[in-house]
This record gives C-alpha cells, structure tokens and sequence, in this order.
C-alpha cells in the first residue's frame, strides 16, 4: 500500500533520534526534545482516518511502534510540561500503542495535563481510549470535560459518517443529551448540542434505502 503525501514528508530518522535522546537527557534537554516532537506531530495533522480514530477501532500509528517504547517507558519520569508536549506528539503519530500510557496521565492532579491526555486520546480513538474520554466527562475541571465532550462528538461522528448502524452510536447521543441537560457548566452544555448535532447531521448524510416503486399499472387497477 502506498504512502500518502503527508506520510511521506514526516522526517522518521530525525523522530526515532529525539524519541531515543529523549530519556537520556536532563530536564531542560527533555524539554526542547518534547517540544520539538510536539511541532512533528502538529504539522503532520490531518483530518482523516490515517490519525483520527473512531469509537471502535484506534488510528494507526505512523511511524513503528517500536520506537515508541523507550519514550513511553519514560513518560511518567518526565517533567510535567514535557510529558504533555509528548502526549500531544503520541497522539498525532503513535496510534493505539500509545493509549495505556495516556490513560495513565489521564489521572494527573494537573489539570492542563489531563487536557492533552483527552485531546491525545480523541485523536486515536478505539474503544480504550473511548471510554478514558467517557470517564473524563466527569472532570472537575469544565475545560477538561468540554474538551471530552468534543472528542467523543469527533469519534462519533466520524464513526457514523461510515456506518449509520454504528454501535454504540444511541448511547453516545444518550451521554451527550445527559450532558446537554445536566452538566453545570454552560460551555460544557453547549459542547454537548454541538456534538449531538454533528452526529445528527453524520446520521443525514447516509444514504437512505430505496423505496419500491410500485409499477403504474398497478396503480391504475387499484384506482
């Protein structure tokens, strides 16, 4: 299968130099090496399937998972400002291996944290990193649980958009009017309508079945 044009231009000898650098260097170090995989991973954003996941099934990973393993084994050492930018950089390009670390960080104290640990997970997707997002609805924090909220809108709709009999998709609508209804924060609660209408609008788009067409002549004899 060949690789598309974004895939192509991601430098993947200099991303496996900084991911090996990364836990051998000092705090400061650790810093602009995190740093300079979060702008990686920033510039190779793209909306579709080959970085966004869906309810279901994770987005694959765009450079070998190998190379992730030593940053990953890593992550909970590093400095708190540096462990986000590499949250951000695992959700661009690392896919489903990245997924048990970010849940981890999910559980930070640090608000701002959990932030990116949301916004990393939404962009792989499956049904781990899905209910990590659905547990962090519930957040303290109402950026956190709009940024949830957001998320799961993204998935789901990205989701339906290929498969109007998606499961879980009424559930998903359930949690968003829940939310809509119940939620304390009025951001949050508008987050909540925007993502129940992006589904809505998913759901529109599938093509409708065929009816029948009964002959004319049939007609004229029921006449």
């Amino acid at each position: 299968m060949g690789r598309t044009g974004a895939d192509v231009t991601l430098d993947r000898e200099r991303i496996v130099r900084l991911l090996k650098r990364l836990p051998r260097q000092d705090a400061a170090g650790q810093m602009r090496t995190a740093s300079a995989l979060a702008w990686i991973g920033i510039q190779a954003r793209r909306p579709d399937s080959a970085v966004r996941g869906r309810l279901s099934s994770a987005a694959r990973g765009r450079v070998d998972a190998a190379h992730f393993m030593a940053t990953l084994k890593a992550l909970p050492a590093l400095p708190m400002p540096a462990r986000c930018e590499v949250a951000m950089f695992l959700g661009d390009l690392a896919g489903g291996v990245a997924v048990t670390d970010l849940v981890r960080l999910m559980a930070s104290p640090d608000a701002g944290a959990r932030l990116i640990a949301v916004d990393a997970l939404g962009k792989i997707g499956g049904l781990r990193a899905v209910a990590a997002i659905e547990a962090a609805v519930g957040d303290v924090n109402e950026t956190v649980r709009a940024e949830a909220v957001r998320a799961l809108g993204q998935l789901a709709a990205s989701e339906f958009s290929r498969d109007s009999d998606a499961p879980g998709m009424r559930a998903m609508e359930d949690l968003f009017l829940d939310v809509s209804a119940g939620d304390p924060s009025e951001y949050v609660r508008q987050v909540a309508d925007e993502a129940l209408a992006a589904i809505r609008e998913a759901s529109a788009r599938q093509p409708q079945a065929p009816t029948e067409r009964v002959p004319a002549s049939v007609l004229s004899v029921s006449a």
